[in-house]
């Protein structure tokens, strides 16, 4: 049975009040690190802390989701595992690792042979049709019936390559899931609620490094930065970055948080960032971090207080779930936008 006594917070646990902390030392940045960690508009501290959130957390993470994940066996808040998963999203800390280079190799043959499978069985008739017409031309110098098994004999080669590619990344995935879609041995950084501070991992794609400190800095030295990049069709994709004031250390929140085409999911992405550091605060009120509220004094203290329903958001009717994403996103549009 897990341990399910709420955190202790450290002496250095955060609270918006050390934003307004003196910085007295100067900026360390290189002209390259400010050109490309640290670029963009800095978002502004909220003192106090405020109760946003991007609007995917509602959109992937409906009731119906939620009680499937309960469901599941062994499912606790607090598995054995926990504190050396390279993985984390609780109560104590946000963790993040990217999977490794084999899974981004097998998605990707698995993408080309999806895609390619009906691009082709869409290609297929309409050049044999094209075929078929050129042949009765005047000018034509073969018959249909001469060309026709070559055509069949191409995308027949071609159909088995593309299902092949398709079906065998399918298999991998389903027979060696560990193998095909696993995570780097280490995590890349870590906010860790409980003591209030950042930290950036050495080299998480080996085991030999994985785990190793780069930095370890108290979150209330950083600052959030919005950036923007073009997409594939020119148009904005904005991501935070999150930068150390002095140190040349910072954290690419676009591995958890993605990007997005509007700037205001990623101000919702931060403010919530904030809020769950926020020690003086309860959690942020989504349903993914519904199941962690009672394992955090703040925010049990928060509910008991309030009388909030400790299974708000779980046993929650699609209908009323739809009410709450449209009455957030307006919530969103207000703020963002005045």
């Amino acid at each position: 049975m897990a341990d399910m006594t709420p955190i202790t917070y450290g002496t250095d646990a955060h609270t918006a009040e050390r934003m307004d902390t003196p910085r007295q030392d100067e900026s360390e940045h290189s002209r390259r690190f400010r050109l490309s960690a640290a670029s963009g508009q800095r978002l502004p501290h909220r003192c106090p802390t405020v109760d946003l959130f991007p609007m995917r957390e509602l959109q992937d993470m409906k009731p119906a989701k939620l009680r499937e994940i309960e469901q599941m066996p062994g499912h606790t808040p607090r598995p054995t595992d926990r504190p050396e998963h390279p993985l984390r999203w609780d109560e104590e800390c946000l963790r993040y690792t990217s999977q490794t280079k084999r899974n981004f190799i097998i998605g990707v043959i698995r993408a080309l042979g999806m895609v390619g499978f009906f691009f082709a069985l869409f290609i297929f008739p309409v050049s044999t049709i094209l075929t078929y017409f050129a042949s009765i031309s005047q000018q034509s110098t073969f018959y249909f019936s001469e060309a026709l098994p070559t055509i069949i004999k191409f995308y027949s080669l071609l159909f088995s390559v593309l299902l092949s590619m398709w079906g065998g990344a399918n298999l991998l995935y389903r027979l060696f899931p560990n193998f095909a879609a696993g995570y780097q041995p280490g995590p890349m950084w870590e906010l860790n609620r409980r003591t209030g501070m950042v930290t950036v991992f050495a080299n998480p794609a080996k085991k030999s490094t994985a785990w190793q400190v780069a930095h370890r800095l108290p979150f209330h030295e950083f600052d959030c930065y919005l950036q923007s990049t073009p997409s594939h069709q020119g148009l904005p994709q904005f991501n935070l970055s999150l930068v150390h004031y002095r140190q040349e250390a910072y954290v690419a929140l676009v591995g958890m948080f993605g990007a997005s085409s509007t700037h205001e999911e990623q101000r919702a992405a931060w403010d919530m960032v904030q809020r769950y550091m926020d020690t003086s605060q309860p959690l942020p009120d989504t349903p993914l971090w519904e199941e962690f509220r009672p394992l955090d004094p703040t925010t049990r203290e928060h509910d008991r207080r309030t009388g909030r329903p400790p299974r708000y958001w779980r046993d929650m009717d699609d209908e009323t779930y739809q009410q709450q994403v449209r009455a957030h996103q307006e919530k969103l549009d207000a703020f963002y936008r005045r």
